[in-house]
């Protein structure tokens, strides 16, 4: 009998490797240059000097300029961060020192210059392109904003405000039925490799030269040992294999059914889904029809996500009369501190267990970061999905424009 069992296995799996091994490939290449992730980014406070430099200048910085430093997240170091020095001279911009040869000298080709920001205003832009041993890339990208002149309360005047990327990808191109597709990859600088299963994946899916990296977007996807299936068109395709030392990317036909995913798009009917609340009550999203919903994924480890909840709770205060609902798609895995931070921070609404939006959150929606906002209308059509028009005081502004009065 299980010699039986066994030979059906084998006759079921025969046919499944064959289509596999069959199915219809498009090969392409990398192109030589990573590229630093512009979605993703940390802030980082830089401080004034305090335990002295721990190298000199080739050229001593113009007199009267002002030297503050911090730690920049650095893939490619060994302890996974790297100490820059901001130096500010009386004329002129501003540049990053980083001691890349670590000689204890900053030379003129580790002095990185800032430029006006053309996104930001009173922003200024710079990249270190920091060298990596690879058979392909020579050089890992770091892209750097400083917020020069940022003051807050809670910000010592001494202080330097800067953001960075953190993450780079390995782009390529694909010809893929006569066209050529722009795909992302994750890229491991510590490795030096790349990974068809783990990571921010992209692909330009509505050709338009670029891929749109940002929340919700059927343009990328977090993977987490899987290959991720991208919707081309009316072709579904997944990167099967990876190779650096050959400069080639394997790219494979797969099924509709293999696409797990739910695209979200504006003046779109977001599709019904089911949860359990924290009380264990059984509720959908079907039961949220005739309010405007504001949809948040959260968690109480996140610190991003802890503060917009004051923003939120006055949100609910001051709209709720007005049409509004909020459901919070918690992504924690003990209740109890749920509930009593919940109590403490006055939010009152719906909320539910993680346990019952596992698959909503990674394969349905993929959520690449927390916190991500939907607002839908009456209609459980999705009214807005730009996540800086849901987040902080701009949400109060969002709901009042949009919100009948």
């Amino acid at each position: 009998m299980k010699k039986l069992t066994i030979a059906l296995v084998l006759l079921f799996f025969v046919p499944v490797m064959a289509f596999a091994q069959d199915a219809e490939q498009f090969t392409g290449k990398f192109d030589v240059q990573l590229q630093p992730d512009m979605f993703h980014f940390y802030e980082r406070a830089f401080a004034p000097l305090s335990d002295g430099l721990k190298f000199k200048f080739s050229e001593k910085p113009a007199k009267g300029s002002v030297l503050t430093a911090g730690n920049i997240n650095n893939e490619t170091a060994a302890n996974g961060k790297s100490k820059m020095v901001l130096v500010e001279p009386p004329d002129g911009m501003p540049f990053l020192a980083y001691d890349i040869n670590v000689n204890g000298i900053i030379e003129a080709n580790e002095q990185f210059v800032f430029a006006p920001s053309r996104e930001e205003r009173n922003a200024l832009d710079v990249s270190v392109n920091i060298p990596v041993k690879n058979s392909l890339f020579k050089t890992f990208p770091i892209f750097i904003r400083y917020y020069r002149g940022f003051k807050h309360p809670q910000f010592p005047a001494e202080n330097r405000l800067l953001q960075q990327s953190v993450w780079a990808f390995a782009m390529g191109h694909v010809s893929i039925r006569g066209q050529n597709i722009l795909f992302q990859y994750p890229f491991e600088a510590a490795a030096g490799t790349t990974s068809t299963t783990e990571g921010l994946f992209g692909v330009d899916v509505n050709g338009d030269g670029k891929i749109r990296n940002e929340q919700f977007s059927p343009e990328t996807s977090s993977a987490n040992k899987s290959e991720l299936v991208f919707r081309l068109g009316d072709l579904y395709i997944s990167t099967a294999k990876l190779d650096l030392e050959r400069n080639e990317i394997v790219v494979r036909k797969r099924e509709k059914a293999e696409y797990l995913r739910h695209e979200i798009e504006l003046a779109k009917e977001m599709p019904d889904f089911q949860f359990v609340d924290l009380e264990g009550k059984k509720q959908s999203l079907a039961g949220f029809r005739g309010k405007y919903l504001f949809i948040d994924f959260w968690g109480v480890w996140c610190g991003d996500c802890i503060r917009e909840t004051p923003f939120q709770v006055e949100a609910y205060k001051r709209f709720r009369s007005r049409g509004l609902e909020i459901l919070g798609l918690d992504w924690d895995d003990d209740i109890e501190k749920v509930k009593g931070y919940m109590k403490k921070a006055n939010v009152t609404w719906a909320q539910a267990r993680k346990e019952s939006i596992l698959t909503l959150v990674t394969d349905t929606y993929r959520i690449q970061e927390f916190p991500s906002s939907i607002l839908l209308g009456p209609d459980g059509k999705v009214l807005v999905l730009d996540q800086q028009q849901l987040q902080g005081a701009r949400l109060l502004e969002t709901l009042d424009r949009i919100l009948p009065k």
